[in-house]
């Protein structure tokens, strides 16, 4: 699958998402369009790195913005230095796709999966091992509302 059609497929499916709006009248839902200048790296707010509890190395300039947030959150993420995450019990199931640079997941049984920009894949609530990020990886990810909040605490 190239990398412009997964992300046309994603940002059309994610375009057909609906939300309330904002002023509480009664005009019924409103289609969501993602801003592709975020989706492109730009506008993206700095974030504070990961407890040193789950960074292995790097991740210390990390950078996010929400494109979208009701049932599920949709955020684009990056990291400028890239770096290794260790990953005990994910606490929720996380869609990606990746946008730039390249990411591998080893799992505690050994099992090693790597994804470049175009890349579609879960990683699942409860996975167990590494996480690790290219230098300039960026990523779109669809978590559900609940369990982001009640799993983030982890991280942060």
């Amino acid at each position: 699958m190239s990398g412009t059609w997964g992300l046309a497929c994603l940002v059309t499916i994610l375009g057909a998402v609906f939300v309330h709006t904002s002023t509480g009248q009664a005009r019924g839902p409103t289609a969501v369009t993602l801003d592709r200048n975020v989706l492109h790296g730009q506008g993206l707010d700095r974030i504070a790195p990961c407890k040193k509890e789950v960074t292995i190395s790097g991740m210390q300039q990390m950078s996010a913005r929400e494109l979208f947030k009701g049932a599920f959150v949709v955020d684009v993420w990056e990291t400028q230095d890239g770096g290794t995450l260790l990953l005990k019990n994910y606490p929720f199931d996380q869609f990606v796709q990746v946008l730039q640079g390249t990411t591998t997941l080893i799992s505690s049984g050994g099992v090693s999966r790597s994804y470049a920009a175009g890349d579609l894949f879960v990683v699942p609530r409860g996975f167990n091992g590494t996480w690790t990020v290219s230098r300039g990886f960026r990523e779109i990810l669809i978590i559900e509302a609940e369990s982001l909040q009640a799993g983030i605490g982890q991280f942060e």
